[in-house]
């Protein structure tokens, strides 16, 4: 089905609920390539091997891979891990977060490496150890062991983790050297590790923050790599509700409550909502052009370079200065990358000069989307 009908569809259809007796117009969104990943790997290796773009060049050149970082085992036993702030949902962040998330860290910073070195390489050693790792952390059952209720903070890392996972293995899984039954050993896993992350919502519909976005993501990617369609449209559905949901200025309600950190918080949250764009993408459906509410996400991007642009925009929600300006003179965040190769020139052009990175979204932004050659 063209593009545009798919667009018309969502529309129409996704905001519906996927719980509804009668049938929606969604219900005809379907997978129809559980091996898309988010990217043709194959053509993208081809523009690398002719790249000029200097950051493109430079990313190529970092030679980070699976086979030679820290393959983390999955930690034993139940998984608690303390807040991020150490009071509320901003100020101080807790020391003994970042000690506790290291393993998840490190397992994200492996497989997203492996993809990207795969990426340019083809190297199959690069997806076998991808496979061996997530291999290692299914047979654990990792990302299985936790209670909401008890520790809020190890529900959000398995969003963020399973995110990095699913989109890592999405480029590297369809490689002749991986074992079938690895292969759907390790599929099986990620779809329990969602299925187990949705139920532990404990207000399901409500407060549809950036976690709900991180959350629909990882159905998305992992609805895809699974052929489940009913997960896949669960993802998009969140896509759409979304992008509904915004303020007339094209913020987002719920990151603008985070006080110094709104600004932060506002392109959080655009990260998964760009990677569910690229993966449906992949499937034919056109989600950046979704229209909800009078909206498109193009609105909350713009929302956020006009305020770190001009600081007053964010006042009448948070009195304090900004953690996060866009224009702060340091990298931007990876999402942005994917964003500026379909919205090229200013202000991308002069945002992205050097190769951006982000484990939660595969890595190394650049080796897979920035123009290879230069403009």
């Amino acid at each position: 089905m063209p593009t545009r009908i798919f667009s018309i569809i969502l529309a129409f259809g996704l905001c519906a609920g996927l719980c509804a007796a009668a049938k929606k117009p969604h219900d005809e969104l379907a997978i129809h390539d559980p091996a898309a990943s988010f990217l043709d790997v194959t053509a993208r290796r081809a523009e690398l091997a002719a790249a000029t773009t200097p950051r493109v060049v430079e990313a190529i050149g970092w030679k980070k891979s699976c086979v030679n970082a820290e393959q983390p085992a999955p930690p034993p036993g139940e998984m608690v891990i303390p807040h991020h702030y150490l009071s509320g949902s901003n100020g101080p962040v807790n020391p003994e977060e970042d000690k506790a998330t290291l393993p998840y860290r490190q397992l994200g910073q492996a497989v997203s490496d492996g993809a990207g070195r795969y990426v340019v390489t083809g190297d199959p050693a690069e997806a076998v150890c991808v496979a061996d790792l997530l291999g290692k952390w299914a047979g654990a059952k990792a990302l299985l062991n936790y209670n909401y209720q008890e520790s809020s903070q190890a529900w959000y890392q398995v969003e963020w983790t399973l995110s990095s996972i699913s989109l890592a293995w999405s480029v590297v899984q369809a490689d002749p050297a991986v074992p079938a039954a690895q292969r759907a050993k390790i599929l099986q896993w990620m779809h329990k590790v969602t299925e187990y992350m949705f139920a532990q919502d404990p207000h399901p519909g409500e407060r549809e923050n950036n976690h709900a976005y991180w959350r629909a993501l990882c159905a998305t990617s992992v609805g895809i790599l699974t052929s489940d369609d009913a997960l896949y449209k669960r993802g998009l559905a969140q896509y759409a509700r979304a992008i509904g949901q915004m303020n007339p200025d094209g913020s987002l309600p719920l990151e603008m409550a985070r006080h110094e950190n709104a600004l932060h918080y506002q392109s959080f949250a655009l990260a998964p909502l760009v990677m569910i764009a690229e993966l449906a993408a992949r499937q034919g459906v056109d989600l950046y052009s979704l229209k909800e509410n009078g909206h498109t996400i193009n609105d909350a991007v713009d929302f956020l370079v006009r305020a770190s642009a001009d600081p007053t925009l964010v006042k009448k929600y948070a009195s304090e200065p900004q953690t996060f300006p866009l224009f702060s003179g340091e990298k931007p965040p990876a999402w942005t990358e994917f964003w500026a190769a379909r919205h090229p020139g200013k202000p991308w052009s002069e945002l992205l000069t050097s190769p951006v990175y982000d484990s939660n979204l595969a890595g190394d932004a650049t080796i897979y989307d920035a123009p290879a050659e230069e403009r």
